[in-house]
């Protein structure tokens, strides 16, 4: 029977190799027209790809030789200009049949033919993912990673119990699973009666598995969590499970609470009524990272480098071209400056020498991809070195040098710096900037300039050769959280800062009595977000943070020589342009936020720590139990195998435990305290050490030394103004006394703050940073908008005196993060985000006369506000009001300029006579010599003199005079000496053309910005002086009419309280709909209780059409927001408008007049700049009216769509509508319904007697970066008409 089996299976052996003999010569003949697809050919579009391309011995790619090279859909490649070789060119286009028929057969590999014969064993099929018509079907490739966090017994027994984690289908009956991961087993945990197990690290069950799914399959799986209670005696019990779609992980916080609800049994689950009560059995505390795998397509645009003014070789770097190399990462495991043995680097490109010498910009700087998740990207980084040097001029113009010198520059250059910036903010903002350092020991040529450009970031599903443009809704995408250890590179040095606890927080929600904390930590630029705790203060994160430590030179490399020989210059220098490691303790608000703690720990604090602990990456190491059980060696558990995050180190380590926090504006009876510790892993050398805070206190006393210095002076200046203008605002006195005097009493001028963490005296210099934001919000009239929209809050204390605090001074981190402050912090934001667009901008100090609402009399308040100086002019930008003032003729420029040009004068003298320089100091004078001094006229009487004094001649005739006199003729004389005082109304700004009365300011005493603060030392009132800031020698601010605070002999310096602030992007489209929905139905549920108590009824009309007609009116209402008033297309509206009659019918009006009458009377349009506006006067604000123009052009095609329903206004039958628009800069309920309350037109609608009303009402929320929320609400009724109404109409 053996000998008949084998015979047998060799016949059939025999006849499936004649068949598939056969089955192959019939390949080979249409191999050439037959579709074929390899995973592992490449495109030519797809050369980019980070993966890499094969190199041959040439240094070119590698080409194929007898072989036919399939793409992703298995074509064969051809040469370029071959048509109709791809399957997707058939039939298009003529002769594409016979460039078909004429193509040569190629040879197959053995491969490929015994891939044609079973394509579907390799999964392929017979579209690719891009030929797929809806982009729900296509698929996408998915990275997860899952730990968990701890978990908590809500049952009454005592439960021993493990998890296990698994992904499949929802409904594996209906829908085939497509995720093949393995079961994840926990531990066994034992948990009594209400016990809450928190994980001190994370246990990690899934890192970084990688799956393939579609967005439709995507609703079709889940997560599941099982619970299984441990039994000794039978087997272990099924006890709790719950379930979660991927499609929600993907778009929610990535830490999640999920109730485990209690496993039925097939009986108890048939039974409705207990299918319907299942009870929780615990709750399970995770995280999962759920995150879409991209091409991101990064275009690097529009790169300027500005040079150091302050560098020794400032003029030498000017003189010299310069180029840039930019070395982009591929994916995650490829970034810049890390050696990799096998596979392709970092991806490296060098631009071509600048052109115009002296102005250093490239506007294209190539394209680059980098393969990832979100996450991937945001961990990454790229640096950009600067080449400098001087190319003949035929070789630096010159495109095909440039060209082969794309990927190695050749021509003689040298490395003038190195600029790393993190990609944190690429996929929200494509600004970046950063300082250009070079590898020296001098401090003073450490810093070389400043380098800033775009990066604009495209996403591509990975695999997907274009952007799907048909892909209409949002992609999903997780909140930002803290990195986990899975998303670390092993080829890095971290900072980790691990939070365990806080306690005795301030109370932020009053309703409950609790807050919903979280954590922000921000070092180097990067800030990162702990889960939110909700209703608690005493909540525990056991958060772990993980800072990479990345350092731009690879001298430096982590373990390199470098790094122990120069780790007490460049080290250090690179170390202390990081800045101090903040965490911050918030309250968790979608449309605000407060404060609840914050602290600083300098670097210095930690790398002087005596003695180290072992550490690895995920907190301290476990102890080993003592007590523990010898164990046979049968049942021993083998050796576990630690990853490397897990290996442990000896670290120093900062012990932050029972830290006090400060800065929070919250009432609080007991000091608010955190348990934190921080470290490096892996360390530094134990001989790297340095001080950052020893001279903190003298530094402390040198401002409030410099404080009591400056108000002397204030002191000094006021007597001397109360002498000719007694009553005046400038004759008030300088300082407050006590603490019940108001603005009626004092004119200060401030000149340092309080610190808002350490609270010690900080200049206000230091309270001001450069923002930078996209091209599009950089437009005066949208900025201006978009820190309206920032709500408005002053502290009692600040209404009540009318004097801002000393601790009133924010930073604009601060203020974003809070996204509400005082008129002080609006104006220190804006200032700040003029500053990152480089434009000469100032915070300005002053008062105004304001009557609140409980107040008879206006009364004098300081209030602030920004000032820029552009060509002679002088605009103040108005925050609280959304207005500019413009000034003609305030300030000289040219008195800039030449100043720029003396000092740039005396730099190059300075290097060219430094050597004549030391041979006249060299000169001895001779013995008994004494130096020559000036004497002034002041000086004079302090000379000594010999023999006696000589009396002063007395004037009698002058004296007679005077006796003469008449008391008008004395009173003329003092008048005119006093005009001639510096304290008086200068007359040039008086006079017809430079004339402005329009400013809603009374007086001025202080501007400052990052560089210096100046005080007012003219008159008092804004509009008669002029704003030519000294910065050079004492003798200038004799002249200017500004003293500065900070004199140039003066060797004081300061550092901003935040060196770099990123904007976070606007809210999400859902959250925002969310938004509206609850104030629409808050604000209705107001009115009916209102009426309700007066026992109406309330009913609403909410139809369709008039709901659109609504919004319509809305959208018009936020257009005309960010329109310049002073723009030409305002202007032309104006002029037109008062040639509309009257008394004419709007029937008789053409569309473009009804436009004017529209916008003048129902928008409220007007002018108060008689002078005109800097900002559509120049060429440097082309842009700007471009785009003014536009908003004019969408203001009028949004005007005639609201028309159309002119005639036929959808209301009901016999009524007549209306109603008024309110604009909020808040979405907080409570604020917006007691801001309606204050309105009469709304209290008359509420108090309407009649029932046969009909309300509307209408939200539209509209996002601005920073999280900001610009609020319309419409509120509209609809009445019975009357008699009188029918005659008017």
């Amino acid at each position: 029977p053996t000998i008949d089996l084998e015979l047998a299976l060799n016949q059939r052996r025999c006849k499936v190799s004649a068949a598939m003999a056969s089955f192959m010569n019939k390949m080979k003949a249409s191999a050439p027209t037959m579709k074929m697809k390899s995973p592992f050919s490449k495109t030519k579009k797809e050369e980019d790809m980070p993966d890499g391309i094969i190199m041959g011995d040439d240094g070119l790619p590698a080409e194929e030789k007898g072989e036919v090279e399939l793409d992703e859909d298995g074509n064969p490649k051809t040469k370029e200009g071959e048509e109709g070789a791809e399957g997707e060119g058939e039939g298009e286009g003529e002769g594409a049949g016979d460039a078909n028929a004429n193509a040569k057969p190629k040879k197959l590999t053995r491969f490929e033919r015994a891939r044609a014969m079973v394509p579907n064993f390799f999964g392929s099929k017979e579209a690719g993912d891009d030929d797929i018509r809806d982009p729900m079907d296509r698929n996408r490739w998915w990275e997860l990673v899952l730990s968990i966090r701890g978990f908590e017994n809500v049952t009454v027994e005592t439960l021993t119990i493990f998890w296990t984690v698994s992904l499949g289908s929802e409904n594996p009956k209906k829908h085939r699973n497509r995720v093949r991961l393995q079961t994840k087993f926990s531990s066994i945990y034992t948990l009594t009666k209400g016990q809450v197990y928190d994980a001190d690290r994370p246990i990690n069950l899934y890192e970084r598995k990688i799956f393939n799914l579609s967005y439709k399959e995507l609703e079709k799986h889940v997560v599941k969590v099982d619970m299984w209670r441990v039994s000794n005696f039978t087997f272990n019990e099924y006890y709790g499970t719950k379930k979660q779609k991927l499609s929600l992980i993907a778009n929610r916080d990535p830490n999640m609470e999920l109730r485990i609800l209690r496993k039925l049994s097939r009986k108890d689950a048939a039974d409705k009524k207990k299918s319907k009560n299942v009870a929780d059995v615990a709750l399970f505390r995770c995280r999962v990272n759920l995150e879409e795998i991209f091409d991101f397509d990064l275009l690097c645009e529009n790169w300027t480098l500005e040079m150091n003014k302050g560098h020794p070789e400032f003029n030498k770097n000017m003189r010299e071209r310069k180029r840039l190399t930019f070395t982009m990462p591929r994916d995650r495991r490829t970034l810049p400056g890390q050696r990799r043995l096998l596979g392709p680097g970092a991806a490296s490109l060098t631009v071509e020498w600048n052109k115009e010498p002296g102005r250093f910009f490239w506007a294209s700087c190539g394209k680059f991809v980098f393969r990832g998740t979100r996450t991937h990207l945001l961990n990454s980084y790229f640096i950009v070195t600067i080449l400098t040097g001087n190319p003949p001029a035929f070789l630096a113009t010159n495109a095909t040098v440039a060209k082969f010198e794309k990927h190695a520059p050749a021509q003689p250059h040298r490395v003038l710096g190195r600029c790393l910036m993190n990609l944190t903010s690429v996929l929200d903002m494509s600004v970046f900037q950063g300082k250009v350092k070079k590898f020296t020991t001098d401090i003073d040529q450490y810093i070389v300039g400043d380098l800033n450009g775009n990066v604009k970031c495209i996403l591509r599903s990975k695999g997907m050769k274009e952007p799907e443009l048909d892909f209409r809704t949002a992609r999903p995408e997780q909140l930002k959280s803290a990195t986990t250890v899975s998303h670390l590179n092993k080829f890095e040095r971290y900072l980790v800062v691990r939070v365990k606890k806080c306690e005795s927080l301030p109370v932020a929600d009053f309703d409950t009595g609790t807050a919903d904390p979280y954590l922000r930590c921000t070092w180097d630029g990067m800030t990162m977000l702990s889960p939110i705790i909700q209703q608690t203060l005493r909540p525990v994160f056991n958060q772990s943070f993980y800072f990479p430590v990345r350092v731009v030179f690879p001298e430096l490399r982590m373990g390199s020589k470098g790094e122990r020989k120069y780790q007490d210059s460049v080290l250090k220098f690179e170390l202390e342009s990081k800045g101090q490691i903040k965490l911050e303790v918030w309250d968790d608000d979608v449309t605000s936020a407060d404060c609840l703690g914050a602290c600083n720990v300098g670097l210095g604090g930690l790398l002087n720590v005596r003695g180290s602990e072992k550490r690895n990456l995920l907190g301290p190491l476990k102890a080993a139990k003592e007590d523990e059980e010898e164990q046979n060696e049968i049942d021993a558990p083998p050796p576990k195998t630690n990853q490397w995050y897990e290996e442990p180190l000896q670290v120093r380590v900062y012990d932050g435990n029972k830290t006090t926090l400060g800065q929070t504006a919250l009432a609080n009876k007991d000091a608010a305290l955190i348990h934190f510790e921080c470290y490096f892993y892996p360390d530094w050398h134990e001989s790297l050490r340095w001080d950052d805070g020893g001279h903190r206190g003298d530094e402390q006393s040198v401002w409030e030394k410099k404080e009591e210095d400056w108000n002397e002076i204030n002191r000094t200046h006021a007597e001397k103004y109360g002498v000719p203008f007694p009553d005046s605002i400038g004759g008030k006195k300088h300082k407050v006394e006590h603490s019940l005097e108001t603005a009626d009493a004092v004119r200060r001028f401030p000149c340092v703050g309080l610190h808002p963490v350490t609270r010690s005296a900080t200049p206000l210099m230091a309270f001001v940073c450069p923002i930078i934001v996209p091209e599009e919000w950089s437009f005066p009239a949208k900025m201006l908008e978009w820190v309206h929209c920032l709500s408005f809050e002053i502290t009692q204390r600040q209404t009540r005196t009318g004097l801002i605090p000393v601790d009133g001074w924010k930073d604009p981190e601060y203020v974003l993060a809070r996204r509400k402050g005082a008129p002080q912090d609006h104006a220190m934001l804006l200032c700040s985000l003029l500053l990152g667009c480089k434009r000469d901008a100032y915070v300005v100090k002053g008062s105004i006369y304001s009557q609140a609402a409980f107040q008879n009399t206006p009364t004098l308040m300081e209030h602030t506000w920004v000032m820029t100086r552009h060509e002679g002019w002088v605009t103040f930008w108005e925050p609280s009001s959304r207005q500019t003032f413009h000034l003609p003729n305030r300030y000289d420029p040219r008195k800039v300029k030449k100043k720029r040009a003396k000092n740039q004068k005396e730099e190059e003298e300075k290097e060219e006579d430094h050597e004549d320089d030391e041979a006249d100091l060299a000169v001895a004078h001779w013995e008994g010599e004494v130096e020559d001094a000036r004497v002034r006229l002041e000086d004079m009487e302090s000379l000594p003199t010999v023999g006696r004094m000589p009396k002063p001649k007395s004037r009698v005739g002058a004296k007679k005079k005077e006796e003469k006199a008449g008391r008008e003729q004395l009173k003329q004389e003092l008048l005119q000496q006093r005009e001639g005082l510096e304290i008086a109304p200068q007359r040039q700004m008086l006079q017809e053309n430079t004339l402005v009365t329009w400013l809603p300011y009374d007086s001025i005493e202080v501007v400052f910005n990052g560089s210096n603060v100046w005080a007012n030392r003219q008159n008092h009132h804004p509009a008669s002086i002029t704003f030519d800031f000294p910065y050079g020698d004492d003798e200038e601010d004799a002249t200017s009419g500004w003293e500065r605070f900070v004199k140039n002999e003066e060797e004081l310096s300061w550092q901003p309280i935040c060196p770099s602030v990123s904007v976070q992007p606007e809210l999400k489209p859902s959250v925002i709909d969310d938004l509206q929905d609850d104030l629409r139905t808050e604000m209705m549920q107001n009115l009916q209780l209102y009426r309700g108590k007066r026992g109406m009824d309330t009913m609403f009309d909410h139809n369709e059409e008039l709901m659109l007609q609504i919004r319509i009116f809305l959208e018009i209402n936020e257009t005309y927001r960010q329109i310049d008033p002073d723009s030409a297309g305002a202007n032309r509206v104006l002029e037109a408008y008062p040639e509309i009659p009257v008394d004419q019918k709007a029937s008789e009006l053409s569309e473009t007049q009804k436009f004017h009458r529209f916008v003048c009377e129902i928008l409220g349009l007007r002018t108060w700049n008689q002078h005109g506006s800097p900002f559509h006067q120049g060429p440097d604000y082309k842009m700007y009216q471009k785009e003014q123009e536009k908003l004019w052009e969408t203001l009028f095609k949004q005007f005639k769509e609201f028309r159309k329903k002119d005639d036929s206004f959808p209301i009901k039958r016999g009524k007549k509508f209306h109603g008024f628009p309110v604009h909020f800069c808040t979405s907080d309920q409570e604020n917006i319904r007691q801001y309606l309350m204050q309105i009469q037109e709304y209290q008359e609608i509420m108090d309407m007697e009649e029932e046969d009303v009909f309300y509307t009402i209408e939200c539209k929320i509209v996002g601005r970066l920073g999280g900001i929320l610009s609020v319309w609400l419409y509120v509209g009724i609809q009445e019975p008409q009357r008699e009188h109404d029918i005659i008017e109409d």
